[in-house]
């Protein structure tokens, strides 16, 4: 996944010149103690992977672990991680390994069994997201700098193949950010070329992974994307667009398709949203996608087959983060700005309206729900705490005192296309 929080991402300049080499710290053993691991992390619930979430503590750079089982909150267990303020986690399907990517281009594997990092890789100087492909042997990452995509081996942590994102702009050779790199069907990775506007696929389906089709989207200035769940389609965000570029994976040959998030039978007073949230942030269930507008307290609903304009749902405030129940019945939706950020709404999926409103804590930095959709697990990074929400009842069942909560990753994510 791809998670979101609600402020624009700092733009910044390429930087040239390959990215380091891996430290020498990549094998499966557990890392020697230093000032930046603790040699004996606090002792966790005797749960196990299925009921342990992995939780961003974007302050000390840690990830700590919450138990569903238990209950229970261990602060700051895998510590020395790096920038956290983009961190993100993604996990192999045989739940052996976790992958945090961070900000500041480190790569961490954790060993999912016992909870310890297990080797460490000094990527690039600014990676932004994080994607494991289908048959688990590549771990890739999208880079701001210097530019492109590094592909891992996910045993070894080894490189296997940088692909730099290359362009000419203006008539100058220079490099692209990357940005919204998924797993696809096929054994594929797709990203996104911010500066570059190109949409690329990627077959890690061979021995030696590379770029099999560069496909421009619609708009300048893409900054995210998401693919829907069932792999189909990869939706593109652009800044300062209502518009989104639309890619059929199935048919990658017919190029984008150009979207808009506008009602065409109303007038806005307001121009188009400056930034859409990251594109993870949008929700999909049944035949509707739902999309949050930033600067504006709707939702807009698209058709998930023609991807036609199909309703605005009003919320109470500016809509960031939306995340579907396993049920598809309904869609739980955060906020940005003071005091509405501490509520979360619930959009009935066949009625289109809000049914419920919960406040569970001020700025609301992510949620996602337990996999059978029995709970929601929410951040809320300006109370500093871990909000368990039953997903029936709507009731707050547990609260967590966490230093700067931000992403919310269990295990589960494993079995997710895309996350």
């Amino acid at each position: 996944m791809k998670w979101a929080p609600f402020v624009a991402l700092a733009l910044s300049g390429a930087c040239q010149g390959p990215a380091p080499a891996p430290t020498a710290q990549t094998a499966s053993a557990a890392p020697a103690p230093s000032a930046s691991v603790s040699a004996a992390p606090p002792t966790l619930p005797p749960g196990g992977i299925g009921s342990r979430v992995f939780v961003v503590e974007r302050e000390t750079e840690s990830l700590g672990v919450y138990d569903l089982a238990s209950r229970s909150y261990t602060p700051g267990h895998i510590k020395g991680l790096g920038n956290m303020r983009h961190a993100t986690m993604t996990f192999s399907a045989d739940l052996r390994w976790g992958y945090v990517a961070t900000r500041s281009g480190k790569l961490s594997r954790i060993d999912l069994a016992k909870v310890e990092r297990a080797g460490d890789v000094e990527v690039s100087k600014n990676s932004i997201d994080i994607a494991i492909s289908q048959d688990g042997r590549y771990v890739a990452t999208a880079e701001y700098q210097p530019g492109g995509v590094t592909l891992l081996d996910a045993q070894t942590l080894k490189v296997v193949a940088r692909l730099p994102a290359e362009i000419e702009k203006n008539g100058q050779k220079t490099t692209s950010r990357a940005t919204g790199v998924v797993d696809a069907p096929g054994n594929r990775f797709v990203c996104v070329l911010i500066e570059g506007a190109e949409i690329w696929l990627i077959d890690a389906s061979g021995a030696e992974p590379k770029v099999e089709r560069k496909i421009k989207t619609s708009t300048d200035e893409p900054y995210d994307a998401m693919i829907t769940p069932d792999g189909r389609w990869y939706v593109v965000g652009h800044m300062g667009s209502e518009h989104v570029s639309v890619l059929d994976l199935r048919n990658p040959e017919a190029g984008v398709k150009e979207v808009s998030l506008r009602d065409p039978k109303q007038k806005f007073e307001k121009g188009a949203p400056v930034k859409l949230p990251h594109m993870a942030s949008w929700a999909v269930a049944g035949d509707s996608v739902f999309v949050p507008l930033v600067g504006e307290p709707r939702m807009v609903v698209l058709d998930r087959h023609t991807w036609a304009f199909r309703k605005s749902v009003p919320v109470r405030g500016h809509p960031v983060y939306s995340v579907a129940s396993p049920t598809g019945s309904e869609i739980w939706v955060s906020f940005s700005g003071e005091e509405k950020d501490a509520w979360l709404e619930v959009i009935d999926t066949e009625k289109l309206e809000v049914k419920k409103s919960i406040k569970v804590g001020g700025r609301v930095y992510h949620l996602d729900f337990t996999p059978r959709g029995g709970h929601v697990v929410v951040s809320a990074n300006k109370d500093n705490k871990l909000v368990l929400v039953d997903a029936t009842t709507y009731a707050i069942v547990d609260e967590e005192n966490v230093n700067s909560p931000s992403g919310v990753f269990g295990a589960w994510r494993a079995f997710r296309i895309g996350l």
